[in-house]
């Protein structure tokens, strides 16, 4: 009885665990570049042999749809990769292409955070190719850069749309001819809101029942403790 207590509680928190995934997911439909986590159960054998299933979150990076926005620093990636940044804690990496120019003429994030290499861009008639080649004027600023992961999981997420890489985890940069950036465009995310309304319902109903469980294994638990105290 006790044991089917612990599961059907167990059950109650790894539904709790699901839906805060859904939920933060739904939360950046709109977040350029977010990349949504999945929650995938797992079994395992705990140290008095009992088996347990438990929840863990993984990030789902298939490429989300491109929005127009024809403001040519709005940069998507068609394809694998992530574009480079430079912060305080070191290199992230992202696919919100949203970028800007601050006071120095740096090509920036929204955070303020450089776009690795330094690119630094005078004023003038800006183009962006797809080899990620940058013009002002007709005159080469620079390249920006596209770099990939052979193994993503060794990727964790700081923040909705920046990653960072775990030991193990080595960047490749694209070459030219693997570098496909899409000036004029800007990568919404991957959510699909209908899939993660209905896992949410889902995952809702999952857990009334796991609720109702425990609540019926709590009364026949005081049921037999009242009645036993009472042959006794």
């Amino acid at each position: 009885m006790l044991r089917g207590i612990f599961l059907s509680a167990r059950a109650m928190k790894n539904q709790t665990i699901r839906n805060d995934v859904i939920a933060n997911n739904l939360a950046n439909i709109n977040t350029a570049g977010f990349k949504k986590d999945i929650a995938l159960f797992h079994s395992a054998v705990d140290n008095n042999n009992r088996e347990t299933t438990n929840v863990q979150s993984a990030i789902q990076y298939n490429q989300g749809t491109f929005n127009q926005t024809d403001r040519v620093l709005d940069l998507a990636i068609h394809g694998e990769g992530f574009f480079e940044v430079e912060t305080d804690e070191g290199a992230r990496y992202t696919r919100n292409g949203a970028f800007l120019i601050n006071s120095e003429g740096y090509l920036v994030t929204s955070n303020g955070d450089r776009v690795a290499g330094g690119i630094q861009l005078p004023p003038g008639k800006i183009e962006v190719y797809g080899n990620g080649a940058v013009k002002v004027n007709g005159v080469s600023a620079g390249r920006i850069s596209v770099v990939d992961f052979e193994d993503k999981s060794l990727l964790e997420k700081t923040g909705s749309t920046l990653f960072r890489a775990m030991q193990g985890a080595s960047p490749k940069e694209l070459t030219i001819e693997e570098t496909n950036i899409v000036s004029g465009f800007i990568e919404e995310s991957n959510v699909d809101v209908v899939a993660e309304m209905t896992n949410m319902i889902e995952g809702l109903k999952a857990y009334e029942i796991s609720q109702k469980a425990l609540k019926s294994q709590d009364e026949i638990l005081q049921m037999m403790t009242t009645r036993i105290g009472k042959i006794g």
